[in-house]
């Protein structure tokens, strides 16, 4: 998709941020659920016009080309296997071979560098990505960003990003529990495993976004991480979904909205690739955030990609 002129200028428009959530937040302690909601009017009221964009392309998504995968509103989650979208193939040949090389430099300082966690070390974070464009580009693919688009309502903006290994480990603690992400009230989040996983290597699993409503009905508000049985308490037990299957086999998840935990007590390696789309509109910060360049070699986005990648 071409852009126009007038297009052109609701990219430009900056999404302009302030200290306003930080003084809220962290400073006058107010729950993060009572802010978003002004902070996000406040975010739409400094760029209208793009927000009328971002929502305008959503809808010419569903309407005239829906997207092959769907996202139910209802379950939160949607499962896919290899052949199910287009260039997944090689997102996993690329990551597989980033994975290796990186294994091999890994200094041993690393692991003191981070002596409690023993799960979930990321091999490529944020702005890395943008060393590897063919591989960010097939992040942005308009299968992956369709589906997206269509479950939030809005052309996303591509936030999060993370290669991950989970070595073996007997732990079960702070992401190994259940627990909400609390970014904003709806995301997504791609998961695709990088190699086989099975059950005995600490895949992603999950409550489904109705499950997971039906928990905090029953025990109240989950919030941080929470034991197996209190999850189990509130009606979670045996409606778990674990994320197994082949390489190239993943999920689209709405982590605000699914309870889930992952690298438990992995007893081989697991190797993931994680994807994180939010409404441009939300209040979180990234700590690795996205600075991508316009002018990626090999790779010409159309209008939908440049605005999930802030390209302006």
């Amino acid at each position: 998709m071409p852009l126009s002129s007038e297009n052109a200028e609701m990219v430009k428009q900056p999404i302009r941020q302030n200290r306003l959530y930080k003084v809220l937040h962290k400073n006058l302690r107010i729950p993060p659920w009572m802010i978003r909601p002004f902070y996000r009017a406040l975010k739409i009221s400094c760029s209208p016009a793009q927000y009328r964009l971002r929502k305008r392309l959503a809808r010419e998504i569903v309407a005239i080309t829906p997207p092959r995968m769907t996202i139910p509103d209802g379950a939160g989650y949607q499962l896919f296997e290899p052949d199910d979208i287009e260039g997944t193939d090689r997102i996993v040949r690329y990551c597989e071979t980033v994975y290796q090389q990186s294994r091999e430099a890994f200094p041993p300082e690393y692991f003191q560098k981070h002596p409690q966690k023993k799960f979930l070390f990321p091999i490529l974070e944020g702005a890395e990505f943008c060393r590897h464009p063919e591989l960010l580009g097939l992040m942005v693919s308009r299968p992956i960003l369709d589906a997206a688009a269509a479950y939030l309502g809005t052309v996303p903006k591509l936030t999060g990003a993370r290669l991950c290994w989970s070595p073996e480990n007997e732990t079960a603690r702070s992401s190994q529990l259940f627990h909400f992400d609390y970014e904003d009230l709806k995301q997504v989040k791609v998961f695709i495993n990088i190699f086989e996983t099975k059950e005995d290597q600490g895949p992603l699993t999950f409550l489904p976004a109705d499950i997971s409503h039906q928990v905090q009905r029953t025990i109240g508000r989950v919030l941080g991480r929470v034991q197996d049985e209190r999850i189990y308490e509130g009606g979670g037990r045996n409606h778990e979904v674990k994320l197994i299957g082949p390489p190239g086999s993943g999920a689209f998840l709405d982590t605000s909205r699914c309870l889930h935990y992952g690298s438990r007590c992995n007893r081989r390696d697991r190797v993931v690739l994680i994807i994180q789309f939010l409404n441009c509109y939300s209040a979180f910060r990234p700590t690795a955030s996205f600075n991508v360049p316009p002018d990626l070699p090999g790779f010409k986005p159309d209008l939908v990609q440049r605005l999930a990648l802030g390209i302006h």
